[in-house]
């Protein structure tokens, strides 16, 4: 007997080596899913969320579009000075911040610009859709999506349900634009199992409905450069338990978001690059280990080791063909 509904993943899409570079965008699911994908690659080949945690796809098409555009079309007039006195971006997420405008505007043009090389070099790009709710600011004149509230009152903003027919129109521009400059890129859409209850259940459902919508028709406008990976599918119907929440019941657990990337690893992972994921996670294992007894013949030895087992793994992989 079957206690469980495993759900199919799409044809392999594309197969990730050692050389390949990565980029993520999107929700906290993307960032947790993203950092463990920067742990299993070569340093500096994933690029995690570069204008932070986003949720609807307005908001990460604005991220996508600016690392698209030239560097002095920055938009400045998007800095504000928030209520506890640093300066924040309206387009970028809240641990971005600065004492002035010019220090924040600085710190931002130089994460842009490290983004726009990763962009430039990657095949692939993450991008996890939440939410189609949004926050569009009211005092500003072509109403714009805000990516964060940055706890700002309330009465700055009007929050929205983004249609899909833009939502559409606007990715299906965004989308031609990053495959002309960057031929060899693909995008792989997935969508966060987070539950927002704060929308109700039956318009969180909704929600996550049209995003299915939105994606499965890009997905068809770009046969050759565009799939779909079922992680909501696997967190709501393969393991469809309370065990796989967080204590809110509304996050996907640590162990539900370990079993994604387990299922989107062997999905997209060259045999070589398992077999390097593997060896690196000793060494992050060593390099995170904190001894009770620092000093100690115990922990002597546990480094002399460990700085054996890095050698080895360096000396192994760097003369490992790609």
């Amino acid at each position: 007997m079957k206690f469980r509904t495993e759900v199919a993943l799409p044809p392999r899409f594309l197969e990730l080596s050692l050389s390949s570079h990565v980029m993520c965008s999107g929700s906290c699911f993307a960032e947790h899913v993203g950092r463990l994908m920067r742990d299993a690659m070569p340093d500096g080949n994933v690029c995690v969320c570069p204008h932070g945690v986003l949720y609807n796809p307005a908001s990460i098409a604005q991220e996508l579009d600016a690392l698209l555009r030239a560097p002095q079309d920055f938009r400045k007039d998007l800095a504000f000075r928030a209520s506890d006195g640093l300066w924040r971006h309206w387009q970028w997420a809240s641990n971005f911040a600065a004492a002035d405008c010019e220090a924040l505007t600085s710190r931002l043009l130089s994460h842009e610009a490290a983004a726009r090389t990763a962009m430039q070099k990657s095949q692939l790009w993450v991008v996890t859709f939440s939410t189609d709710h949004a926050y569009v600011l009211r005092d500003s004149a072509e109403r714009a999506v805000i990516a964060n509230c940055h706890k700002e009152p309330g009465s700055r903003f009007e929050e929205t349900i983004l249609r899909t027919e833009q939502m559409l129109t606007q990715w299906t521009e965004l989308l031609s634009r990053l495959f002309d400059q960057c031929p060899a890129m693909r995008v792989v859409f997935t969508l966060s199992p987070y539950r927002y209850a704060k929308h109700g259940f039956h318009e969180s459902a909704l929600s996550k409905a049209r995003l299915l919508v939105l994606i499965d028709e890009l997905c068809l406008r770009f046969p050759e450069r565009t799939a779909y990976f079922p992680a909501f599918e696997i967190v709501t119907d393969e393991l469809r338990d309370y065990r796989f929440y967080a204590a809110d019941m509304l996050h996907p657990s640590e162990q539900a978001v370990d079993y994604v990337w387990e299922r989107f690893r062997r999905w997209s992972f060259s045999p070589l690059l398992e077999e390097y994921r593997t060896d690196k996670e000793h060494i992050l294992r060593d390099r995170s280990h904190r001894s009770l007894h620092p000093g100690s013949e115990a922990d002597l030895a546990f480094r002399a080791a460990a700085e054996e087992r890095e050698r080895r793994f360096l000396e192994k992989w760097s003369k490992t063909e790609c």
